[in-house]
């Protein structure tokens, strides 16, 4: 019993590991939508966060049959109750990819961007998708020294954040693309920290030591 138990367990972490990595393609084709205007770039991102749902509707029936089946304690059961937490955070993670995508498709022709903020944006692409590819290592591997490094590389999304913030007032842009280049860019930032708050739940489901999110 307990060898099928903790079958279904990895089970459940692949899951996640296949929710993190359709998320990082998300978030990955959705910055080349951006930075393109690709519409059928972007139409793709937003199809394809149907998929990331349905996993995530998996994982919580798998959670369910775990929990009422076997009666987990101690480690195991901390990794059920984390992996609640940790598919609720990649859920968000794929919306917010889906965010920049639709934001594409509302403005085009038109690029959602100023060529102003192109590098800027493609600097927040790359990390974002740099923290997604640490993010899927985590979850397969339990690393949690990996991932108590999380919060750095989420740092440069944070840099990034700010650095287009105090450009806005400054370079004579119109109320709407401001508009749009703060939620861009807020989409990002808070795709980074979905990340870092997964990276949280990995150290305490190994070391059982609670990590304070201040995200």
């Amino acid at each position: 019993m307990a060898n099928v138990f903790h079958v279904h367990l990895n089970e459940l972490n692949e899951l996640l590991v296949e929710m993190a990595r359709r998320v990082g393609d998300a978030v990955e084709q959705a910055t080349a939508a951006l930075l393109e205007t690709d519409t059928a770039a972007a139409e793709a991102v937003v199809s394809a966060d149907d998929q990331v749902n349905a996993l995530q509707f998996r994982v919580d029936d798998r959670i369910v049959e775990l929990m009422t089946q076997y009666d987990p304690v101690a480690t195991d059961l901390r990794f059920v109750l984390g992996a609640v937490r940790i598919s609720v955070d990649l859920e968000r993670m794929g919306d917010l990819a889906k965010h920049v995508a639709k934001s594409v498709l509302l403005r085009a022709p038109v690029p959602v961007i100023p060529d102003s903020l192109r590098a800027d944006f493609a600097a927040m692409g790359a990390a974002a998708v740099h923290l997604s590819q640490k993010l899927v290592t985590v979850l397969e591997e339990r690393d949690h020294l990996l991932a108590s490094q999380m919060g750095l590389d989420d740092d440069e999304l944070d840099a990034i954040q700010q650095r287009i913030h105090a450009q806005l007032p400054t370079l004579g842009y119109g109320p709407q693309t401001a508009v749009d280049a703060a939620l861009l860019a807020r989409f990002f930032e808070r795709f980074g920290d979905h990340a870092v708050r997964i990276s949280h739940q990995v150290v305490y489901l190994v070391t059982g030591d609670v990590h304070l999110d201040r995200s």
